[in-house]
């Protein structure tokens, strides 16, 4: 499976999914694909707290994970591979603020998401 350069919910559907109670179950249901385009429930693994707890648990073979691909670039492991998911759409997060806001930390920081997602975007072309 490594290998492959991409590959559909559905040839994942009876690996061991990695989940956490630290999240809402509608958040973690609709991360999960929570039911599936087949009707099918994932099979739950163990749960985690968190991402250095998960990719742990995904490099010592316990189970899988889905993840946005930014982890692919800021979470890079050698023994970990990051295979894009065909048939999901993908997990778009937005930044907002109050217009009328004048913070210099507001400011620095959508300049700071504004490089990243240039970066992410100019490394998948």
């Amino acid at each position: 499976m490594a290998r492959r350069t991409g590959i559909s919910i559905l040839d994942v559907k009876d690996e061991p999914l990695l989940w956490t109670e630290k999240a809402p179950r509608e958040w973690v249901d609709w991360w999960a694909v929570n039911p599936r385009p087949d009707g099918s429930t994932p099979h739950w693994g163990p749960k985690n707290d968190n991402v250095e707890e998960m990719l742990e648990q995904v490099a010592e073979g316990t189970a899988i994970c889905f993840a946005p691909a930014s982890m692919a670039l800021y979470y890079a492991r050698p023994d970990l591979s990051w295979i894009p998911l065909t048939d999901t759409e993908p997990l778009k997060v937005a930044l907002a603020w109050h217009k009328d806001t004048h913070n210099p930390h507001v400011t620095g920081f959508t300049h700071v998401v504004h490089e990243l997602t240039t970066t992410l975007q100019e490394n998948r072309s």
